[in-house]
């Protein structure tokens, strides 16, 4: 088993993304997915992280509040929050729709939550709201019903808010979106201007070549088996071929999708996943562009220490402002 310090890394990276690989820990994802065990983890780190994500929001000047929105999804309320960037309103033409983001939030289907750092660093570089909805998580929720809520979410927030939205998510969270996306287009429901999936998590089988060329060089998602455990726990007696559990295995026909940025890293586990994500998506019609960095890991883009990150977040920022119509 890896110890921090004996990660290799790259040569081509840069000397702050190097200091990022060795402190990156996700120690906790090596306990068994049980409910009780997951619950105990999941309140020991909610009060980190409160204190994190409230620091960053002060700092980035974003103010964080319950969504007014009340959805029911299987007879459950899907509660969200909403990040609004401080200061002036971003000019906007006459009569268009209010433009926002959708966030789906990472963290392997069985953590995280609505109040995320991403979902902050989103709405403060787009300057725009972001809502971020707080799903149903694994394994006391399995599948559907993660991908139900946030259905049920982002319907009930554009019936209020308007079409004029970037859907978007992160890892597991990316898996969620790209869920939401082929839900709407099987309903034939109007479609988001834009979609974002980072580092996506989409092939709960493992089958792509990264799942072996990068497992123990991924600097975060680096303890062995750990991405089995977490798709287990999500798709409980569901196949991984699924194309809801599994997005690359989704046919995504007519009509085009909308514009849609992909990230990922060189040493991200789940490289091929985004690789597989573009040739599917492309397929139907629609622009859709992949970006890798060099050495780069999953999620490598929530820690803003290295430039790496900051470059990927201004690409992300540019994409976002692109598809919502921003000026300025």
């Amino acid at each position: 088993m890896l110890r921090r310090r004996d990660l290799p890394l790259p040569m081509t990276i840069s000397p702050e993304a190097a200091e990022v690989a060795h402190r990156a820990d996700s120690a906790p994802h090596r306990w068994p997915l049980t409910p009780r065990v997951t619950a105990v983890l999941r309140r020991r780190g909610a009060r980190e992280r409160q204190e994190a994500v409230t620091a960053i929001a002060r700092r980035l000047g974003v103010d964080v509040t319950a969504s007014q929105v009340a959805v029911s999804s299987r007879g459950s309320t899907v509660r969200s929050l909403v990040m609004t960037p401080a200061g002036p309103e971003r000019a906007r033409d006459a009569g268009e729709d209010e433009p926002w983001v959708f966030w789906v939030h990472g963290g392997g289907f069985c953590w995280g939550s609505a109040l995320d750092g991403s979902a902050v660093q989103l709405a403060h570089d787009l300057e725009v709201p972001v809502v971020s909805v707080e799903y149903p998580l694994a394994p006391e929720h399995p599948f559907p019903a993660g991908l139900d809520a946030c259905v049920a979410a982002y319907e009930a927030h554009v019936a209020q808010w308007g079409p004029r939205v970037l859907l978007a998510g992160l890892s597991a969270g990316a898996n969620l979106a790209l869920g939401v996306l082929a839900r709407l287009r099987a309903a034939g429901r109007t479609q988001p201007v834009g979609v974002l999936a980072a580092t996506p998590f989409a092939d709960l089988a493992g089958h792509g070549d990264s799942y072996s060329g990068n497992e123990g060089r991924d600097a975060y998602v680096r303890w062995s088996g750990q991405q089995e455990r977490f798709a287990r726990a999500y798709r409980g007696r569901t196949g991984a071929d699924d194309p809801f559990v599994s997005p690359v295995h989704q046919v995504w026909g007519e009509p085009p999708v909308p514009p849609t940025l992909l990230t990922s890293g060189t040493r991200d586990l789940f490289l091929s996943d985004a690789v597989r994500l573009q040739r599917s998506l492309r397929a139907s019609g629609g622009d859709v562009e992949l970006a890798l960095w060099e050495g780069m890991w999953h999620a490598f883009q929530n820690d803003t220490a290295s430039p790496e990150a900051r470059e990927c977040l201004a690409e992300t920022a540019a994409f976002g402002r692109r598809v919502l119509r921003l000026r300025g």
